[in-house]
């Protein structure tokens, strides 16, 4: 099976453990890294370093989740973007070590977001940070925690709403993977990269079930996740519209009109409850409205391109200020400053630009 050739040793922590890097060392002079806790959760910290007339000043603040699909990574790997967003930005950035899958299942990853960035919120004098000004991003499963924090912020009355969001190549929901750049992917890529089709299944069932089960894997691998009542009656299903993504300018090549009659009735009443909860996929929140503006990066080479598209037209939809830019030559990964990417250094450059329209407003 592909499963055990491929993924064996994950259950036990090896394969994850080859992102596990260690911190590297901070070599410039114009920030303090430190390694802390908000309300229990690891955080790396980078503060700038402020001219002594200016040591009282209250900065912007951006919290950061890394990618990884809920199983790999941690912050040292994003530290060269999490870096430069400080250094370049003059922002305090936090780079949150959520728990990960297997070990820790859905909601750990969630909840060790949302704590972190509340508590930012809550305690940002002490850091130096304006509470008012305090943004969110991430990369990958990263980006949807980023989404769903953003929500479940915007919902409390007792801290301030986010300043923005920054969404690279986000997952966004879990219920439909037969999205056009899903099947372009998959017939261009087969089995090879970063997110083929296999590796979804791992990741998100990891994150999901805290295991790996064979039926989801399988449901999964034959885009049959859900039953036929659920495809032809729910009004969620309005929200993975795939018109949208046919409509909007992109390349949707080797697509073909999901058809499936499959009824996957038994499997779907078992993993609903998980796969539907917003924290899951911030795509089916029913009302976007009040939302921070985003800022939505895709990439043409990335079986989750669609997701961000989705995701930016319901928020637009909804009255939320959007920037989204496909980077026709990009692929999922190349967001990390380690790699000398062409197109990483466009994505970062633009991020750059439209933070600084909120975080530095002339």
């Amino acid at each position: 099976m592909y499963y055990e050739a491929k993924y064996s040793d994950v259950s036990s922590g090896v394969f994850a453990n080859r992102l596990q890097f260690p911190m590297p060392e901070n070599n410039n002079n114009s920030l303090t890294v430190t390694t802390t806790e908000f309300d229990g959760v690891r955080v790396i910290l980078f503060q700038p370093n402020l001219p002594t007339t200016k040591e009282d000043q209250l900065l912007p603040a951006i919290v950061y989740f890394h990618g990884g699909g809920f199983v790999l990574g941690n912050p040292d790997v994003m530290f060269g973007v999490t870096q430069r967003m400080c250094v370049e930005l003059q922002v305090v950035v936090a780079s949150v070590d959520y728990r990960l899958a297997p070990k820790y299942k859905f909601p750990t990853a969630f909840e060790d977001s949302l704590k972190a960035t509340k508590w930012l919120l809550t305690n940002a004098k002490k850091y130096s940070v304006d509470a008012r000004k305090v943004a969110i991003a991430g990369d990958s499963a990263g980006g949807l925690l980023s989404a769903a924090v953003s929500q479940f912020i915007k919902d409390d009355l007792n801290v301030p709403n986010l300043l923005f969001q920054a969404l690279i190549y986000p997952t966004a929901q879990q219920i439909d993977v037969n999205l056009p750049s899903t099947q372009q992917y998959h017939a261009i890529f087969g089995n090879r990269g970063i997110v083929c089709k296999h590796d979804m299944a791992m990741f998100i069932g990891l994150y999901a079930f805290g295991e790996f089960r064979q039926d989801y894997y399988d449901a999964f691998m034959t885009g049959t996740l859900t039953s036929r009542e659920f495809r032809e009656t729910s009004e969620l299903m309005q929200y993975i519209d795939h018109d949208v993504i046919l409509k909007s300018g992109v390349r949707s090549r080797h697509y073909v009109k999901p058809t499936s009659q499959t009824d996957n009735s038994k499997l779907w009443d078992d993993i609903k409850d998980v796969l539907l909860d917003v924290r899951m996929s911030p795509l089916l929140r029913k009302d976007m409205s009040g939302l921070p503006p985003a800022w939505i990066a895709t990439c043409e080479y990335d079986p989750l391109r669609d997701d961000g598209i989705l995701y930016a037209h319901r928020l637009k939809n909804d009255g939320v200020r959007v920037s989204l830019k496909n980077y026709e030559k990009g692929f999922h990964g190349v967001w990390m400053s380690d790699l000398d990417f062409v197109v990483y250094e466009e994505m970062m450059t633009d991020f750059i630009v439209f933070a600084k329209k909120y975080v530095n407003p002339k």
